[in-house]
């Protein structure tokens, strides 16, 4: 640390600090950048980190020209408000009755210090809720330590509401919607354009669940003139996926500041995310002009050939990126999981190259190994879960939900470290259903592993692999005794100090046990159960005479050259037969027209495919009724879209390939009853599509059939299958007390799927 300051804080050839006139001159007028920048130096010779970080974003605020003096005090990450306000936010923050005497002590030497007369009164809250009791009992006269904080706080404060504002923010980075609420609610009321304030109002009130009012704060929000501000408005509400109103808020900033690059790189990004291709490659050009070469620009541009199909590609403008970059960078995770995609990669290669990918991972952090949990096997075991995925229509919570609702917490404690920022009825119901919640998104991996920590959880499980919202940095310090991965992520991650991934039989074969950097924990039927939590009516049968259709809604990438050949010579197979394909990117025409002409190289008709963009979800489930066979594209299987497609009483016909990511199609089939729907290879594929569709006309009647099979098997059967899961925990967790170093947990005795009626019923 630099300490070019006088010690009593000062720049050097400047007079003593005297805090109490720096307050007096800011109640005078709060927007003297000097003044702040003196209350920072007091603050930092003082070790007083959140404080002085807070007077040096208001010096900046006031004046952007003080940087290089802020620059000069060596203050520490003094720009990120978020890491501090979650940390002091974290209810079973260790420290905390250290830091009220150091506060304390602090508005002794200084009662005119609102700052810190603030965070006292915050930690005195913090207080009452670590030890979930409250404050003790005053006389009637006397007010309560919190309560006398928050009084000299708004008394003195500098800029009105600002107490408020703060004691909003904290509660919200701690989990306490509610109380966000209230404090902001109360805020806004008297300060309508305190723009910033609306924005975590906005978000305090979607997770209570209250829509209408959220929305409202942030449109209020959005009347804000500032686009520094409005930028980060739109990654809030983009968040919530308020995609739309994300982009009508940068278009906004955009009028006010037409150069900013950073605005346009986060328009672009949004464009692409949601499929709005076009705008996205209009958004690129305007930044080639402005910035050209600029990395993330082509990392952007190199992501459209993903979203048109063309995987290769894509993996190759990645890897070049990744290997003229930071190996530590999340474009590690970006080259992993778009190498599943690719279909000339041999599934030894894959796995090597998660290895390599994560190794810097492991080097960079030291791996806690000693823990505190009792070794024994008759105690309730905790199990925490991490991930951000916990709303709708995310795969993640569409099959975890069901389990989360379903633990037997009589036997097992569940915690949850919720990393993402999106909150709907779906998060509130995850949150109700677990013993322990943790809002985490704001935490660093050294704060979150020591709040998992806190809580000795003894089973960590990893729900998001190599995905958007993954925590992969938390994993290599290790945060409990024994961890493991699932359902995030189909593949292994590449991480040595993940014990476990689970699969099943299928999926993780043990002779596969070489393509994992973890060990194999099996479960006894199928890796995923499918319980699906809203009506989906079965469509009404296609008529007799209407031509055969084959379908696909996987998503562009995973339709592969591979898997275009394929279904291009199951097409000849069954002549007059169509293809029905349904992906986001295929609203776009240049994306549309890319893959008329990738089936006209092997003789396929334009009129032959019947190619749709993206629609709600009762609507694509709808859409199976257009449907006959259902084909699973290789190397990357169908997960999610298969099961749907089962679901809707359409059989689906998939190719077992080499890796977990290949083998989830037959992994369902074979649970479900039907492996005759499994190929081994090309020929077996297209022989299989010629059987099936000399059958169709039957399956057009037997829909309500296959729904019926389906809910009788162990692929539905959620209320066992959590038993199993538990039982698989339950062994993990043996293991590691018997400390007997197994990396295979065959699956146990499966029972006997409960069919009900033979397909044919109706």
């Amino acid at each position: 640390m630099r300490n070019d300051t006088e010690p009593d804080g000062t720049l050097p050839g400047t007079p003593p600090i005297d805090a109490g006139e720096l307050w007096r001159q800011l109640r005078a007028s709060a927007r003297q950048a000097n003044v702040w920048l003196a209350l920072a130096a007091d603050y930092r010779h003082h070790a007083l980190p959140w404080q002085a970080g807070h007077a040096a974003r208001q010096a900046l605020r006031c004046d952007a020209t003080v940087r290089p003096q802020l620059d000069a005090l060596d203050l520490g990450p003094w720009q990120d408000a978020a890491a501090g306000d979650a940390q002091l936010g974290r209810p079973t923050l260790p420290q905390a009755s250290a830091l009220v005497e150091q506060f304390s002590a602090r508005t002794r030497a200084c009662p005119g210090d609102w700052l810190t007369w603030m965070y006292l009164a915050r930690l005195h809250e913090l207080q009452a809720l670590v030890t979930q009791e409250p404050t003790p009992p005053k006389p009637a006269a006397a007010p309560t330590a919190h309560a006398e904080a928050l009084a000299r706080a708004t008394a003195l404060e500098a800029i009105a509401g600002e107490s408020l504002h703060w004691l909003g923010v904290w509660r919200l980075n701690a989990g306490d919607a509610e109380g966000a609420v209230t404090a902001l609610a109360r805020l806004v009321d008297v300060r309508p354009l305190r723009h910033g304030s609306m924005m975590y109002l906005g978000e305090a009130l979607l997770r209570v669940g209250n829509v209408a009012a959220a929305e409202k704060a942030f449109s209020r929000a959005s009347l804000s003139a500032n686009p520094d501000f409005l930028l980060n408005l739109s990654a809030r509400v983009y968040a919530h996926n308020y995609w739309q109103e994300a982009i009508a808020v940068l278009n906004k900033a955009l009028a006010l500041r037409p150069q900013h690059v950073p605005t346009w790189l986060a328009l672009a990004r949004i464009q692409s995310e949601v499929y709005a291709l076009a705008d996205c490659r209009a958004s690129l050009e305007r930044l080639q002009a402005l910035a050209p070469a600029h990395p993330e620009a082509a990392l952007l541009e190199a992501g459209l050939h993903g979203r048109m199909g063309d995987a290769r590609a894509h993996l190759a403008a990645l890897q070049a990126a990744y290997a003229s970059g930071d190996p530590l960078s999340r474009l590690a995770s970006s080259v992993a999981m778009t190498a599943l995609y690719h279909d000339d990669l041999p599934p030894a290669d894959v796995a090597a190259l998660h290895r390599r990918l994560c190794a810097p991972i492991e080097a960079a952090v030291v791996e806690k190994t000693d823990f505190p949990n009792t070794r024994s096997t008759a105690r309730r075991l905790r199990i925490g879960y991490v991930t951000g995925d916990l709303h709708r229509q995310h795969p993640v919570n569409l099959f975890m939900l069901p389990v989360l609702l379903r633990h037997d917490h009589r036997r097992f404690e569940i915690a949850i470290y919720h990393t993402g920022h999106m909150h709907d009825a779906y998060t509130r119901q995850a949150r109700s259903s677990a013993d322990r919640w943790c809002e985490a998104a704001a935490l660093d991996d050294a704060a979150l592993q020591q709040a998992i920590l806190a809580d000795e959880v003894d089973i960590l499980v990893d729900l998001a692999g190599h995905t958007a919202s993954h925590r992969l940095g938390l994993f290599a310090l290790r945060a409990a005794p024994v961890q493991a991965t699932f359902l995030g992520y189909p593949h292994s991650t590449g991480l040595s100090r993940i014990d476990w991934l689970i699969g099943d039989a299928t999926v993780s074969p043990g002779e596969h046990a070489g393509l994992f950097s973890e060990g194999i924990a099996q479960l006894p039927d199928c890796v995923f159960c499918w319980a699906p939590v809203e009506d989906y009516p079965l469509p009404r049968p296609r008529p007799a005479d209407a031509p055969l259709v084959f379908g696909s809604f996987n998503n562009a990438m995973k339709l592969s050259p591979r898997t275009i050949t394929l279904w291009a010579e199951v097409l000849h197979a069954v002549p007059g037969s169509k293809l029905l394909l349904k992906a986001p990117s295929l609203q776009d025409a240049g994306v549309q027209a890319r893959f008329v002409e990738r089936f006209a190289a092997h003789g396929i008709a334009a009129e032959r495919l019947s190619l749709h963009g993206p629609s709600g979800l009762a609507e694509m489930m709808q859409a199976y009724g257009e449907v006959d066979i259902a084909l699973d594209p290789t190397p990357y299987n169908g997960g999610t879209t298969t099961l749907q497609a089962l679901w809707m009483g359409v059989p689906v016909l998939s190719l077992a390939g080499g890796n977990f990511v290949g083998r989830m199609g037959a992994s369902f089939l074979k649970t479900l009853g039907h492996p005759e729907w499994v190929a081994s290879d090309p020929a077996g594929y297209v022989a299989t599509a010629a059987r099936l569709a000399a059958e169709c006309r039957d399956w057009r009647t037997r829909r309500a059939g296959l729904r019926a099979r389906m809910a009788a098997s162990p692929l539905c059967d959620i209320a066992t299958w959590v038993v199993q899961l538990e039982a698989l925990y339950e062994r993990m967790w043996a293991a590691y007390c018997h400390g007997n170093g197994q990396r295979l947990l065959p699956a146990a005795t499966s029972r006997r799927p409960r069919h009900a009626e033979d397909d044919s019923s109706t």
